[in-house]
């Protein structure tokens, strides 16, 4: 690994502000002279100048839908926002002008995976054995089963309940697929070349 491919923390912090991810995806169909003069009110904003004639204007000759210019203004507004309250002294030039290449970059991974059809992720995913004690059934008692609880990217939670036995199968089968997926990488058709 290059020493410039060693990851560092963006001027944002860890996580990109959800103002300013708005803000990236709502700029590629901006043309460059209306993002100046955004950019220069956003300025003036910031320097507390009255700037809503100068927003008024825009929004006229732009013709962009009001909610994506609210998005765009905001979101240059916080990353300015941010980015002043750094001292000089510790912001460097080049590492902010490579957070922002990445903040562009990002913006369009993210644009082109939401054009894409996709079924939602698992964001989190938790499980335990329970035994249990009482029941109507008896059959049912005393019987152990692996409770899972899945938490989606879309914000969907989703509780089950699995037999040990159909864990088991559950498990042998994941397992199966992982060692066709190893082998697969290991022949050498499908092995990526240099």
């Amino acid at each position: 690994m290059s020493l410039r491919q060693e990851k560092h923390t963006s001027f944002l912090g860890a996580r990109i502000p959800p103002e300013i991810e708005s803000m990236s995806n709502g700029l590629k169909d901006v043309e460059q002279e209306i993002f100046r003069k955004l950019l220069k009110a956003v300025v003036n904003a910031l320097e507390e100048k009255d700037c809503r004639d100068t927003m008024m204007s825009i929004a006229d000759k732009s013709g962009l839908p009001q909610e994506k210019l609210s998005h765009i203004v905001a979101g240059m507004y916080r990353l300015l926002s941010e980015a002043i309250r750094i001292p000089q002294s510790l912001l460097k030039q080049e590492a902010f002008k490579e957070d922002l290449r990445e903040l562009s970059r990002t913006a369009l991974e993210t644009a082109n995976s939401q054009r894409d059809p996709h079924l939602p992720t698992i964001d989190e995913f938790k499980w335990r054995v329970d035994v249990a004690i009482s029941t109507s059934s008896l059959a049912r008692a005393l019987q152990p089963s692996v409770l899972m609880q899945m938490k989606l990217s879309d914000g969907n939670f989703h509780q089950f309940e699995v037999p040990p036995a159909k864990f088991q199968e559950l498990r042998y089968n994941v397992a199966l697929i992982l060692k066709e997926m190893n082998d697969l990488e290991k022949r050498s058709i499908l092995k990526i070349q240099d």
